[in-house]
């Protein structure tokens, strides 16, 4: 899976342009990797990605984060690409190897907590994220095949190099009473909810597990579904939107 990096350029430079011009590298800091893991895994998912949608995916200011991509855009870890009405932030060849690696480090970090020290999902994501700085591309090669070399996290988000995201399907704010569906991935920017994690793990619904759609507001979007085990939950619109599920024929 990596980032979409190709698309058409307005008014800035070209990918290939700006990191072929890029500053003298300095050290990374934990926060520059960061915002790189974030736009990463955000592209991935949604393929067009705005300082709007990151800001609020990393619970900062639109200030702080526009400060910040002028920095990594400097850098040439990304580019900004005008489309008139909004910036569109897109990595370049650095910058997507970067937030490659760290997506893959973190996901494959959470796996193994919960996997192998039985933490919940949602411990899982805070405790990876501290856990990161500690890992280099050789403990990361063994954990990978202790693990059994897997392709996805516990969240149903496809390991970087390994697995490859499904697009097939859709978000589960798209559903109607009526269909059935099977979870695929709970998405990064539902990750970064915890309140909507535990609210998910404490109810049963993990990637794998069929739901039944019983109604779907259509003034706030909300969904009610039952899982498969008899369980009736109702997820907010805005949280549905960051559910991917496929349908089951």
């Amino acid at each position: 899976m990596s980032a979409s990096t190709g698309h058409g350029v307005g008014n800035s430079h070209t990918v290939s342009e700006a990191h072929a011009s890029v500053n003298p590298r300095r050290p990374l800091s934990p926060a520059v990797e960061h915002y790189l893991q974030a736009i990463y895994a955000l592209t991935a998912e949604r393929k067009v990605l705005i300082g709007a949608r990151l800001a609020e995916h990393l619970r900062v200011s639109a200030p702080s984060v526009t400060q910040t991509l002028h920095r990594l855009e400097r850098d040439g870890y990304v580019v900004l690409v005008d489309r008139g009405d909004r910036k569109e932030i897109q990595l370049t060849p650095s910058g997507n190897a970067i937030g490659e690696a760290s997506t893959r480090k973190h996901r494959l970090i959470e796996t193994w907590l919960v996997r192998d020290l039985k933490l919940s999902t949602t411990e899982a994501h805070e405790a990876a994220e501290r856990l990161e700085a500690g890992f280099d591309e050789l403990l990361l090669s063994r954990l990978f095949e202790a693990l059994g070399q897997p392709l996805a996290c516990p969240h149903g988000n496809p390991i970087p190099g390994w697995g490859v995201i499904d697009h097939e399907g859709g978000y589960l704010d798209r559903v109607q009473a009526g269909d059935s569906v099977v979870i695929g991935r709970i998405t990064e920017e539902a990750e970064a909810d915890l309140d909507l994690l535990t609210y998910l793990e404490r109810n049963g619904i993990f990637p794998g597990v069929n739901l039944e759609i019983i109604a779907v507001d259509r003034r706030s979007g909300a969904v009610t579904a039952r899982s498969e085990r008899g369980t009736e939950i109702r997820i907010e619109g805005r949280s549905a939107a960051l559910i991917y599920v496929r349908p089951i024929s």
